[in-house]
This record gives structure tokens, sequence and C-alpha cells, in this order.
């Protein structure tokens, strides 16, 4: 039984470790997703610069040049703002399958400590079944030496009663 408990103890270990990798990897995910959210927060504030700047140079005179290149900037961020939001879309993506394979090794775990805990109940009643088995041979022993100690104290009142030496031979 001690044997079967090692193994699933084991087998229990190796669950647990997958379980903290699956930890460690969806650590690493929030930390990405959020790098993911301040890139787009730092880019929606430079868009906002960028129009805001495009929209104060309708008050002076500039060249359509300057135009067209202030609009180009503004696109550039614009195009980083979709692949921001593209990235955080495939990064909450990652953390959803992460955290569903977690609830699975969770799952794995939780169950392998459950058979684990339920062999060693198992194997803390044997022994202590045993244990009775042993305490009750114990005592049955002794009450069957008492009571062959009662008869022969009591054979040796009555006249004719089995010689000493062999009461043992015919208690027997």
């Amino acid at each position: 039984m001690q044997h079967r408990i090692q193994r699933f103890s084991r087998i229990l270990k190796i669950r647990e470790n997958y379980r903290q990798e699956e930890q460690i990897t969806l650590a690493e995910e929030r930390l990405e997703e959020d790098a993911a959210l301040h890139a787009l927060d730092s880019l929606g504030k430079e868009k906002l610069s960028a129009v805001a700047a495009f929209r104060g140079e309708a008050e002076r005179t500039v060249s359509l040049q300057e135009i067209w290149f202030q609009r180009q900037a503004v696109e550039v961020i614009e195009k980083h703002i979709d692949n921001g939001r593209e990235n955080l879309s495939n990064v909450r993506r990652k953390i959803a399958g992460t955290e569903k394979r977690l609830l699975e090794r969770h799952r794995d775990v939780r169950l392998m400590e459950t058979y684990v805990d339920n062999l060693k109940t198992d194997a803390v009643k044997a022994s202590n079944e045993l244990e009775q088995i042993e305490l009750d041979d114990v005592g049955i022993t002794r009450y069957g030496r008492t009571l062959s100690g009662s008869v022969c104290a009591n054979a040796s009142r009555v006249p004719g009663a089995i010689n000493s030496g062999n009461k043992g031979e015919n208690m027997r």
C-alpha cells in the first residue's frame, strides 16, 4: 500500500509542477497584457497630441506638403494603435487558453490530492485494523492464560487432579 501511495504522490507532485508552470505562464501573459495596454494608452495620448497639432496648424499658413505629413503621422499612429489592439486581442486569447489549461491542471491536482488522501486514509484504516487484530489476539491469549491458571488452581483442590507438569498439554 505504501508503494502505491508513494507512486501516486510522485504523480501528484508532477501534476502540481505542471500547474505551477501554467501559473507562471499566466503571470507572464498578464504582464504582456499590461505592457500592451500601456502601449495603447501611450499611442492614444500620442494620437491626441498629433491631432491637436494638426488642428493647430489650421490657424497658421502651412503648405499642403506639411499638412500631408502631419496627416500621415496621425495615420501611422492609428496603424500602430490598430496593431496594438490586435496584439492585445491575441494576448487576451492566449490568456484565456492558459486560464483554461490552468483550470484543467488544477482539477487534475485536486483529483490526485483526493485520491492520494483516500489511499492514505485506507492505509491508516488497514493499519488500525491489523493493530486491533493483534491486540485482540494478545488479549485472548492473556485471557486464556488467566483461565488456564484458575482452572489449574481449582483442579489442584479436587482429588485426582491433573499433575501440574501436564496442565499445559491438557489445555490445548
